[in-house]
């Protein structure tokens, strides 16, 4: 009897896994004739939960992550619970957001009383909206009164996230509405500061525009220039220093630009910064130099790019070590030494180099070189250079039609038959008959 009793519970929960798993797949396909016939038979419940990714999520979820409007719809009306949380503690309209699914928002929007519910990462629809850059959810979760300034976990707000993935039409949508842009984080990060890490130079472009402050520092007094720094960002780079940065920009510690680029690896933006007259000896407040910040973290391509840029390297720091004694007390003594014999080098300093190399060897004759010295010398006008003044099109097109007018000559007025045969004569007013 009890092994009997025992077979039929497993056949039933069999049964009930088989049709959970049709029902997910329906719900996933959008099979509404197959969603239909299971709720209406009452065999199931809409607020099941199945694995996906290795995460508990709910059928209403599922719906909103592949967009089955009319799925999420149905569910809705069979009493599935729009404020229920997957296993990242997500609800389905964070799951519609992060897809760009805007009808399932509108569905989900009629059936929640809190539009800024948030994740275990404190982030609420508003923030995956703006972090995956779909402008219609966030015009329609503003619509529905969302806080724009919501802060996660770490302090960030919506514009933060917009900043980080370059999503300029965000910014400009949460600009419209009233949203301070040099909001900081818990970190003292701005947009400004994400923008700039993350290489966004369109929303650099819009936040500047917008009269963001580039002297904002966070709480390591990073500027976003030292941001676009460390993690190798010129273009950024390059931008921030033409909005006013300087070049020796530093932090609390001394620390320049130079020094960050070294420390961090940031080849190229090092190079840059050198090439635009950076102080490749400059000194923090312990004295390091940029090639002591390369030599320390092991980073022999900017060593190198140091060394090209006339480094000194018997400058020593209040330890009383240089560049070199600070490689071998870090551990990198092997790795600096091939730098320093040009072994391991800076790329944008070894393209420079062939290029000079290749002006030297094919440099002209020494007929041309003198033709073309001689070439601004060897006859000089007079006369004073003419002035031509660059004019617009329209301008042109003016002239033109004036001189047509002036030049055109204008026949007097004849008929057809005195084109041919000439003026016609009265007989009687020209010629005399005596009678």
């Amino acid at each position: 009897m009890y092994k009997a009793n025992k077979k039929n519970e497993d056949l039933l929960q069999k049964s009930q896994e088989r049709l959970q798993n049709e029902f997910i797949e329906a719900t996933e396909r959008g099979d509404m004739e197959a969603i239909k016939k299971v709720l209406d038979s009452g065999s199931l419940v809409p607020d099941i939960t199945v694995m996906r990714e290795g995460f508990e999520k709910s059928p209403l979820s599922l719906a909103c992550i592949y967009g089955q409007t009319s799925v999420v719809e149905e569910l809705l009306k069979n009493g599935a619970d729009p404020m229920r949380r997957s296993g990242t503690g997500r609800v389905p309209l964070h799951d519609a957001c992060i897809g760009g699914n805007s009808e399932c928002m509108s569905l989900l929007l009629d059936y929640m009383s809190d539009v800024d519910v948030a994740d275990h990462n404190k982030q609420t629809a508003l923030h995956h909206a703006a972090y995956n850059g779909e402008i219609k959810c966030l015009r329609l979760l503003t619509q529905k009164g969302a806080n724009l300034v919501a802060e996660d976990s770490k302090g960030r707000q919506a514009a933060h996230l917009a900043a980080m993935h370059n999503h300029v039409k965000i910014l400009q949508l949460l600009f419209d509405h009233g949203v301070d842009l040099d909001c900081q984080c818990q970190a003292g990060k701005t947009p400004l500061h994400y923008a700039a890490q993350h290489g966004a130079l369109e929303s650099l472009i819009c936040l500047v525009e917008h009269d963001c402050d580039t002297t904002v520092s966070d709480n390591n007094t990073f500027l976003a220039a030292h941001q676009a720094a460390r993690y190798d960002k010129v273009d950024c780079l390059r931008f921030l220093v033409q909005q006013g940065t300087e070049l020796d920009a530093a932090l609390s510690d001394g620390r320049t630009l130079a020094h960050v680029a070294a420390q961090y690896g940031a080849t190229n933006a090092l190079h840059w910064l050198l090439e635009k007259g950076a102080d490749a000896n400059a000194q923090d407040k312990l004295g390091n130099t940029p090639a002591h910040c390369a030599a320390d973290r092991g980073k022999a391509d900017c060593f190198n790019c140091c060394l090209q840029h006339d480094g000194d390297l018997s400058l020593m720091n209040i330890s009383r070590d240089s560049p070199l004694d600070a490689a071998k007390k870090s551990g990198h003594p092997q790795l600096i030494a091939r730098a320093l014999k040009n072994e391991t080098v800076c790329m944008q300093c070894f393209k420079k180099m062939k290029v000079a190399k290749w002006d030297e060897e094919h440099s002209p004759a020494q007929v041309e070189r003198g033709i073309i010295a001689a070439r601004s010398s060897a006859y000089i006008s007079p006369l004073p250079p003419a002035r031509h003044s660059q004019q617009t099109q329209l301008q042109k097109n003016l002239f033109r039609t004036k001189m047509k007018k002036e030049t055109k000559t204008r026949l007097p007025e004849r008929d057809l038959p005195a084109k041919y045969f000439g003026e016609y004569l009265d007989p009687n007013k020209n010629f005399k008959f005596s009678g």
